[in-house]
């Protein structure tokens, strides 16, 4: 008699926990959807992306590639946004703006983003409202965009036989590099990407790649640089430029 109870049991278990947890699941979407129907308040780091600084200058500066902007509206805007995959960078149009400068010898500038609120807004189509961005501030500079011809630094490590120098040359040995002024004043030169070679005994030619930092744009992105070997007492050895060793 016990075991036919604990038979029927099992079975009403089996028939009726599909059914609970169905209408269970059914309670919940309900509830949520009735939760994203409300007002809710939401963080989001938004990309920004930025354009049109004035002709011949470039924008210099730690500036974010993504803005935290405090949201609040319908839970299911909000939600919206927040799941979006790939999202169209929000813009900042120089030319739109009006920085303020910072007192001082250097020019440097300064941007509230409270000001970008509405701009931001219209860009999203929002139906919600933007209470704040962060940061509250955006510090800048504009440095002149100049063109130079600079030379070009080969970055190898190279180990030779006993008795043996090498010449190396990289061709070109110069290129024009485009970017701020105040970086291109300081820099000796462009260097190639690092590399070794061990036990060379010949004459070669490699292509090496440069070793660009992304705010400098340059005519080529890569050098061949020719290495020669002969005879003369030698060891293993780094060099960041073309010369004889």
């Amino acid at each position: 008699m016990i075991m036919n109870d604990k038979k029927r049991s099992k079975q009403f278990l089996k028939k009726e926990l599909p059914v609970f947890a169905f209408f269970l699941l059914l309670s919940f979407i309900f509830w949520y959807l009735n939760e994203l129907s409300k007002e809710l308040q939401g963080t989001i780091n938004y990309p920004v992306r930025y354009i049109n600084p004035p002709k011949d200058r470039i924008v210099t500066g730690d500036l974010p590639d993504k803005l935290e902007m405090d949201l609040r509206g319908p839970g299911y805007s909000i939600l919206k946004v927040k799941l979006s995959g790939s999202r169209a960078p929000v813009v900042i149009d120089f030319t739109k703006q009006t920085p303020r400068r910072l007192p001082g010898a250097a020019p440097h500038y300064y941007l509230l983003t409270s000001g970008l609120i509405n701009n931001f807004s219209k860009q999203l189509h929002a139906d919600f409202d933007i209470i704040s961005i962060y940061p509250d501030t955006l510090f800048f500079g504009y440095d002149r965009l100049v063109t130079r011809r600079m030379a070009v630094i080969p970055d190898l490590s190279i180990d030779l036989p006993e008795g043996k120098k090498v010449i190396i040359v990289p061709d070109p040995d110069s290129i024009s590099v485009t970017g701020p002024e105040h970086i291109l004043d300081t820099l000796p030169g462009i260097t190639t990407r690092h590399r070794s070679f061990r036990r060379i005994d010949e004459n070669f030619r490699s292509k090496i790649r440069l070793d660009c930092p992304d705010y400098l744009s340059t005519e080529q992105k890569r050098v061949v640089v020719e290495v020669t070997v002969s005879g003369k007492q030698s060891s293993s050895f780094s060099l960041k430029q073309a010369k004889e060793i």
